[in-house]
């Protein structure tokens, strides 16, 4: 017994030596693992040690809850203000309450990596924690507030804290239990009185194709005075006052309130309000030291359910999300496919298996079925649009549909209507409110029928000669590129402006201002605005620049990086965003190239707002613009020594300059990441998602140029008319007995590609004069678009073709697959709220077959 006590005594003062005191005054400090505590003991301040796969020295600087239970649940943690994501500590590092009235966390090397927002340009000189659990920093005399933590939250919220509009507070999900890095999803009170829970995609910017939950509340026709605040209260109750006063619940109170309390954007997407039995004694009670956090309410209520209007979900590509036994919406892969990254598992899955060959000729697609079998998902759905459906069919032969498709991946069926899917993406979900069943075709065995594989061994004598000659073409063309490839070295490596510059991280934390300014967030890093003025090594020392910190990969030595950057930033053209330096310092890997003051053609093509759409870009300069795109893929597929693939051509990724000239960003940055990386990347970006080319799914196949002529061929179709791929065109579908229609939505392809093959390119055209009287040049455009966003890589055209067909310099004839009407008994349907397409004495649209 002595000693028990003797160990209990020397634990119990080795956790006060790491409590300093109850506040911190001007010219104090604290060290890991020091801490303060709130006046009754329940929540600290100071450093937490991170765990779960963390090694021993890391911390946060943080808030939590500080009783016995083993889980003290993180409330407030210190953010990086650019990416939202934990500012991590080690052992040396010192926060402090400085002379000149500020908050300081400084890393080993003296550099201040943190301090408190202070717009006012208050000074502080005493920073207190209460027992509500929030952080003041008051200044002299102890009244006023210069900071405080419940003002500046992380992903939780507190008793009696509120986010009020235009208070510029956030909560920004961490993106797992133990990874305080920034998540995927983020609640706003914004300045129109709308509360809204938003994805966080590719842009890094709010949108409102990025919502998934929204209270409603915006006022019409006023974006600045919507005056909602959101408050959580105790006991448990989360509720919204709008600007009348009405006052609007979002959990059900409890009934008591002797509870620890906390309101939580968790990981998922879902704020989920969790309560704890409190003792008087807490530090030594063991009913609350057994004690565990339960659920008390959350909104939204069907995680699973939740998607954009981009129709992205939950779970990335070939994945649905399900709800596990601890409540938390977890992803799934279904049979045959596995996790790209199983430790995050949203990011998708891909097959196990090869895919069908879809470019054999003459062979029978009904003999080669035997390949495949199609396993059954109960009560799963996605919501990808179909490319083709078929009406009053059963399981089994919905089933044979998909077998006998060489692109169809899945099928859905939902008792009476089948609809073939080329691509498991958008939000998929499982669960008992699902009545559909998803029909997956996966592989029984891993090599192809032996008579399909012998056909393909014994090719024709005519394809052996063609093969000789071009032997024969290629070898004499490979020795004019080597010579041309010498001459344009020698040339390039004369010129002394085409090296690269080499910077400092801190000469570029000193030109983004502490990477202040995010312009925006992608799949390969994020960039911030800058200003050269302190980079005098270049030699406009105003100029405007943007600094891309790029994610980091194993995958490439210093060394091997730097040459990379070197090749890419010999590549000039007018229609690419110039690079001028990079930084590699450790593990961090920076790009620096031009600023484009114009923004994105994203922005540029589609309002924020959809409501309010202003008129569109004029038709000459989107077909200008789209050929100068085009010139600029060109010209990384044909004119640098080796083809570069950009891999992510979108509108995000097209930039404007001060004149709107179009210029291709994100050139080259693929040849930065390792293969494996490059290709989670890609995939799993979601505001990527309709624009990568179908083979991106496929694991096995070879990734080419083509993938980029896909994608700008969506780009294209968008330009021309200023519509968003993802949006979902709601047209009147069906006609029922009573002379009634339903509601349905399709793709812009396959609405587009209707219109055009019934000659109505006109409806293509929102309001737009410009182009209606260049109706010739509009179709040809869309028919070049359909040309590129062909399934099957190998009848797409190369880009140069594709800028010979823009410049009319060669005929565009229609191409394969373009829609066409059928028999209504097993026909798919492209719909369109337009008239153009309806039959006459019909209100509702005909069915026709999609791409």
């Amino acid at each position: 017994v002595p000693l028990l006590l003797i160990a209990l005594l020397l634990h119990q003062s080795s956790c006060l030596l790491q409590v300093e005191a109850e506040n911190l005054t001007a010219g104090s400090t604290l060290r890991p693992p020091h801490y303060i505590t709130s006046p009754s003991g329940d929540f600290a301040f100071g450093f937490r040690a991170l765990g779960s796969g963390r090694p021993d020295g890391w911390f946060l600087l943080a808030v939590w809850f500080n009783d016995a239970v083993q889980e003290k649940a993180v409330v407030w943690y210190a953010r990086d203000p650019g990416s939202g994501s934990a500012v991590t500590a080690t052992a040396q590092s010192v926060f402090s309450v400085t002379l000149a009235g500020q908050l300081s966390l400084a890393d080993t090397a003296g550099s201040n990596v943190w301090t408190n927002a202070n717009p006012g340009q208050q000074y502080g000189s005493v920073l207190v924690l209460l027992d509500s659990g929030n952080l003041q920093f008051l200044a002299a005399g102890g009244r006023a507030v210069v900071w405080e933590s419940f003002r500046d939250p992380a992903d939780t919220l507190l008793p009696g804290q509120s986010m009020a509009t235009g208070a510029g507070a956030t909560l920004v999900s961490k993106r797992s239990d133990a990874d305080f890095s920034a998540g995927r999803f983020s609640l706003y009170v914004q300045a129109d009185g709308n509360v809204v829970l938003y994805l966080n995609l590719a842009a890094g910017n709010v949108d409102p194709y990025n919502a998934y939950w929204a209270t409603g509340t915006n006022q019409p026709g006023n974006t600045q005075d919507g005056n909602t605040t959101l408050f959580f209260a105790s006991p448990g109750r989360v509720y919204y006052q709008v600007k009348d006063g009405t006052v609007h619940d979002l959990t059900t109170p409890m009934a008591k309130a002797n509870y620890y309390q906390r309101a939580t954007l968790d990981p998922d997407g879902v704020v989920r309000v969790y309560v704890r039995r409190r003792s008087p004694t807490s530090s030594t009670s063991t009913t609350t030291a057994n004690a565990s956090w339960a659920v008390a309410g959350m909104f939204p209520g069907d995680g699973c359910s939740m998607g954009t209007r981009g129709l992205d979900g939950f779970c990335g590509p070939n994945s649905y999300c399900v709800v596990s036994d601890d409540g938390r919406l977890d992803c799934a892969c279904p049979s045959g496919y596995s996790f790209v990254d199983a430790q995050l598992r949203y990011r998708g899955c891909s097959p196990a298996f090869a895919p069908p060959r879809c470019d054999f000729v003459g062979d029978d697609v009904a003999n080669r079925s035997g390949e495949f079998v199609i396993a059954k998902l109960p009560n799963t759905t996605w919501t990808a649009s179909p490319y083709k459906v078929y009406s009053y069919t059963a399981e089994e032969q919905c089933g044979g549909l998909c077998l006998n498709d060489c692109f169809c991946v899945a099928a859905l069926f939902d008792g009476t209507r089948c609809t073939k899917m080329a691509s498991l993406t958008g939000a998929g979900r499982q669960g008992s409110n699902v009545t559909g069943k998803a029909l997956i075709k996966v592989r029984t065995r891993s090599t192809p029928p032996a008579a399909a594989v012998a056909r393909r061994r014994a090719p024709p004598l005519p394809y052996i000669l063609l093969l000789g000659f071009s032997a024969f073409l290629l070898l004499a063309s490979t020795t004019s590129l080597v010579l041309l490839h010498r001459r344009i070295r020698r040339r390039s490596s004369s010129d002394h402006d085409m090296v690269m510059r080499l910077f400092t991280r801190k000469e570029l934390y000193d030109a983004t201002n502490g990477f202040q300014r995010l312009l925006g967030r992608g799949g390969f890093g994020e960039v911030y605005h800058g200003v050269a003025n302190s980079l005098h090594l270049l030699h406009s020392p105003d100029t405007d620049i943007a600094v891309k910190k790029l994610i980091v990969s194993n995958e490439y030595t210093e060394r091997e990086f730097a040459n990379e950057v070197q090749s890419i930033g010999r590549i000039h053209h007018r229609s690419l965003v110039r690079m001028i330096g990079y930084c590699k310092e450790r593990e961090q890997r920076m790009l620096v190239f031009e600023f484009m003051p114009g923004g994105s053609l994203r922005s540029f093509l589609f309002h924020q707002q959809p409501r309010r759409r202003p008129p569109p870009p004029p038709w000459t300069w989107r077909a200008e613009a789209a050929l100068a795109i085009a010139k600029g893929i060109e010209y990384l597929h044909e004119g640098c020594a080796s083809p570069i693939i950009h891999c992510d051509i979108k509108p995000d990724n097209i930039l404007l300059d001060d004149k709107n000239n179009p210029k291709i960003a994100d050139f080259g940055i693929s040849r930065l990441l390792g293969d494996e990386q490059l290709h989670t990347t890609v995939t799993n970006v979601r505001g990527t998602r309709g624009y990568i080319a179908p083979e991106w799914l496929h694991g096995d196949r070879r990734i080419d140029t083509k993938v980029d002529v896909y994608s700008f061929g969506v780009v294209l179709l968008e330009m021309i008319c200023c519509r968003r791929c993802q949006d979902p065109i709601t047209s009147q579908l069906h006609q029922d007995d009573n002379g009634d229609c339903d509601d349905d939505t399709v793709t812009l392809f396959g609405w587009a590609a209707g219109l055009v093959s019934h000659g109505r390119v006109e409806v293509l055209l929102r309001s737009d004069d410009d182009a209606a009287e260049d109706l010739e040049r509009v179709e040809r455009f869309a028919r070049v678009a359909f040309w590129c966003i062909v399934h099957n890589p190998s009848l797409r055209p190369t880009i140069h073709q594709v800028v010979q067909m823009l410049e009319g310099v060669v005929e565009v004839h229609a191409p394969p697959h373009l829609p066409s009407y059928t028999d209504s008994s097993s026909s798919s349907f492209i719909h369109t709220d337009s008239p153009a397409l309806r039959p006459r004495g019909s209100s509702c649209p005909v069915e026709l077959d999609l791409i």
